[in-house]
């Protein structure tokens, strides 16, 4: 047994009355933030269905895709995932319910430890309103005004070239956050990406949609492919451009409801179920920034336009 299995056994004996949760208890999606991680990707995503076997499930976890996890049990009120991480390897994650929080811990293959605390996901509704949309201009062509760095610790990589936002140096460059906030939103912008590089625009600061210089037909069509919500909802068609290219996308994201086009083709129109890998916060229910991503080579922006109610 665990450290945390006998500490979480421990909390529930000594509970008056002591009621173990049941697994339909855990059934959801659970917004879950790390709190003693020393970087900023501290988000993660967890979602528990209820199947004819048990239960089963997926995470998204700091950064990378949201993908099943490998078991989902629940014991003597204590929820249990086994996600894999490599051959013969696996993270364990266990945690409880304290007065409607998720709490617990996560122990990596490697024996390193993350404790979380979480939510249950809001269901946010997709009101369509007659409601006039404002306007925001976020890149002004001539300086950063209006964004930070989400680690103002790491190195700045962007500048202003040519009337362009630019990420020039790439590695080590921390992804630019804008000060302004948004939660249903129209968003316009262009971006011009170099061969074999990709970034990627976070709606809210915890959903991506993926810029990239896709690599093959088959990628292209990939839940990672240009113009896909990251790991989430896959592009219905190729409607990028090649490398060094000018090319727009027009998105409009309405509670989980996203249509996103690319190059005046709608590539995405679906539910977004959850957070995509790298977001800047979990909590769903909150506006969030735009973010652009800097670290996975060079791409340029221009036009970066939004509008929300």
């Amino acid at each position: 047994m665990t450290a945390l299995s006998i500490f979480l056994a421990v909390a529930i004996a000594t509970q008056t009355p002591a009621t173990p949760a049941t697994p339909d208890t855990y059934v959801g999606r659970w917004n879950v933030i790390i709190t003693d991680a020393t970087d900023t990707f501290v988000s993660g995503g967890i979602q528990i269905d209820k199947t004819a076997a048990g239960l089963s499930g997926g995470l998204v976890w700091r950064s990378g895709s949201f993908a099943p996890v490998k078991s989902v049990e629940v014991v003597d009120g204590v929820l249990k995932i086994i996600r894999a991480a490599g051959e013969g390897k696996q993270d364990v994650f266990e945690a409880r319910l304290d007065g409607g929080l998720l709490k617990g811990q996560v122990t990596y293959a490697n024996g390193r430890v993350h404790r979380f605390e979480g939510k249950k996901a809001p269901a946010l509704p997709s009101f369509k309103t007659s409601a006039p949309w404002k306007t925001t201009k976020l890149f002004d062509g001539a300086t950063l005004n209006g964004w930070r760095l989400r680690d103002p610790k790491a190195k700045n990589g962007w500048a202003v070239v040519n009337g362009e936002l630019a990420v020039v140096e790439p590695k080590g460059n921390a992804d630019l956050v804008s000060e302004a906030t948004f939660q249903d939103m129209q968003l316009h912008l262009e971006f011009n990406v170099d061969p074999k590089s990709n970034s990627g625009v976070y709606l809210r600061g915890r959903y991506e949609v993926q810029i990239l210089d896709n690599p093959d037909a088959k990628m292209a069509l990939d839940t990672h492919g240009c113009g896909a919500v990251y790991s989430r909802l896959a592009p219905k068609e190729d409607a990028a451009k090649p490398a060094g290219e000018w090319q727009t996308l027009d998105i409009e994201f309405i509670g989980r409801q996203i249509e996103v086009k690319l190059n005046g083709k709608t590539v995405v129109k679906g539910v977004v179920e959850g957070i995509t890998g790298g977001a800047l916060s979990p909590w769903e229910g909150e506006p969030g920034p735009l973010m652009l991503q800097g670290d996975h080579g060079r791409v340029r922006f221009r036009n970066i336009e939004v509008k929300s109610r």
